[in-house]
């Protein structure tokens, strides 16, 4: 950096023209950031990154360019895809959490109903007594995930 701040100075010395000064600004620490994108992969707000301003330069062959399909036409098809493939990896998460949910509240039915199925074929009053409380405790459990879950879970009964 001390290098190109040097050869800079000299430049603006010669030829202190405004556009020769616009074009090669001077390099500020936080132009030298490592990207997090590449450190932190799931990182939230990645969407407000902004490359330094000597990453957007156009050279003589113009490799940089986004209209000759250049590097950094690469650059925003290579962060478009991870922010398309982040966002297909939550959409997926959503659906199974929404599934789960549903399952939960199937789960807790099916052991209500085993107990409930028990208690008709007990008959020893401390067994029925038993059954049926248990069945009560499933049964609890299947209300309050519905209720928790009301408008969150899939819709498959």
């Amino acid at each position: 950096v001390r290098g190109y701040q040097r050869a800079r100075q000299a430049i603006l010395r010669l030829d202190p023209n405004v556009d020769m000064a616009e074009k090669y600004q001077q390099i500020l620490p936080n132009d030298l950031a490592v990207s997090k994108e590449v450190t932190e992969e799931n990182r939230f707000g990645q969407g407000t990154n902004k490359l330094a301003w000597f990453w957007m330069m156009e050279g003589e062959q113009s490799q940089l360019s986004l209209q000759g399909g250049g590097l950094m036409e690469e650059f925003y098809r290579i962060n478009w895809l991870k922010a398309r493939a982040i966002r297909d990896r939550w959409k997926e998460e959503v659906s199974l959490v929404r599934h789960e949910m549903l399952w939960t509240c199937l789960w807790f039915e099916y052991h209500k109903d085993m107990w409930e199925k028990r208690a008709l074929q007990s008959t020893e009053p401390g067994k029925e007594v038993y059954t049926k409380k248990q069945m009560g405790l499933w049964n609890d459990f299947a209300k309050k995930a519905r209720l928790m879950f009301q408008g969150k879970q899939v819709d498959c009964i």
